[in-house]
């Protein structure tokens, strides 16, 4: 996946920013530390430099710029937005449209990390429409694309991901991520071919392949699948994210003993997404209490993304230990990231953590929700006809 930089425009773009005039040395110094401590990765400095920027100097743009994008690596997005909302102007000339551009980036971004992502790809369009700092638009593409895939709006995605190839047709990830998409809809003859695009641009990316064996497992082609993993498993190691990745091909071979064997030795080199993988062998392996282990690892790692699917997973595994309320916490965590590919088994399994935890009536109301929205799923109406046996109302009945 392309790499999104949030702090990418910050160190570049100081000088354009400017609404009019040098600001005083007090304020002038103040931020230069905050860009400063940005570089040495201390953000809360940061924040309190730019704040006192701000409060020496309240008319300097990319003051405030560079505090909100710094709030966000703070996880303090709220504030990052009004922070953000202080810049935008409702003026038609070139300094106004940078400055407007960037802060609608920013409150992107900060929506995007609040998992409120249709908020956020309002903002990137708003971000789109401006003609300045056009060089800012692949970076804002890929993060209005990870939103729509992210809200389940892949015919959407399609479209971000098809403008990014059409603006660069080297570049393998726009073709990864479309194929992703189409995927999604069923349309695996297009994805199948964004695939092999994408790998004939990037031979040794081993994310094409395993998106393409990923997308041949849904179209019910597995022995194709299988096929793409051999060839994922030829390539040549170079370096310790090849083996890394070889260690990802392996798993998926269901050559567990030795991915488990290239995960270890992954994680003693940094690479500690290692821990999902090797939670996920032991919990397939029913080995519950190694497998939350290794997913707790992964959690308290710092250079890993935290998603839905490992809330979802420690969640399980906790429901299989019987350890139904710290479940149900993980589970409830999972549930606010909002991701639509990942929203059913969520809601399937709080559910039977309420269950668990003989919280009938609680269970119940959202079993109600449950079956509205997916009403394919015949075990759910199975279960929740045994709810309503456990309902009040018909306990005092049977009194």
């Amino acid at each position: 996946m392309k790499k999104i930089n949030l702090l990418k425009v910050i160190l570049v773009l100081v000088m354009i920013l400017l609404l009019g005039g040098c600001s005083g040395n007090s304020a002038g110094k103040f931020y230069k530390k905050g860009l400063k401590n940005i570089d040495n990765g201390s953000y809360q400095e940061a924040a309190s430099n730019f704040a006192k920027a701000i409060d020496l100097n309240p008319n300097q743009a990319e003051y405030y710029i560079d505090y909100g994008m710094t709030l966000i690596m703070l996880n303090e997005n709220k504030e990052a937005i009004l922070t953000f909302d202080k810049v935008i102007l409702d003026k038609e000339n070139s300094a106004a449209n940078k400055n407007n551009k960037l802060a609608y980036r920013g409150k992107g971004i900060a929506y995007y990390k609040s998992y409120q992502y249709k908020e956020a790809i309002e903002q990137f369009d708003r971000a789109l429409s401006i003609n300045e700092l056009s060089d800012l638009d692949v970076d804002i593409l890929y993060y209005k694309g990870s939103a729509e895939e992210k809200a389940g709006l892949y015919d959407d995605e399609i479209q971000t991901y098809t403008l990014l190839a059409e603006q660069d047709s080297s570049d393998s990830n726009a073709y990864n991520h479309r194929g992703f998409a189409y995927g999604k809809l069923h349309q695996f003859d297009k994805g199948l071919a964004d695939y092999d695009k994408a790998i004939s641009l990037e031979k040794r990316n081993y994310n094409h392949y395993l998106g393409k064996y990923f997308l041949l497992m849904d179209a019910d082609r597995a022995e194709e699948a299988y096929k793409v993993l051999e060839k994922a498993a030829a390539i040549k190691i170079k370096t310790e994210e090849d083996k890394f990745n070889l260690a990802k091909v392996h798993y998926y071979m269901e050559e567990y003993d030795l991915a488990i064997n290239e995960f270890s030795k992954a994680c003693e080199n940094g690479f500690e997404e290692s821990y999902y993988y090797l939670g996920n062998i032991y919990e397939m392996r029913k080995d519950y209490e190694e497998a939350v282990s290794y997913y707790k690892k992964y959690m308290e790692a710092e250079q890993v993304s935290k998603t839905a699917l490992v809330y979802n997973q420690i969640g399980a595994c906790l429901l299989e230990l019987g350890r139904n309320s710290e479940a149900l916490s993980y589970i409830q965590t999972g549930l606010k990231y909002q991701e639509k590919s990942l929203e059913q088994p969520l809601k399937r399994n709080e559910i039977i953590a309420y269950e668990k935890t003989s919280d009938f009536v609680t269970a119940y109301q959202l079993m109600t929700d449950y079956i509205e929205q997916y009403p394919k799923d015949k075990e759910a109406a199975k279960d929740y006809e045994f709810l309503k046996t456990r309902q009040p109302e018909v306990s005092n009945k049977n009194n």
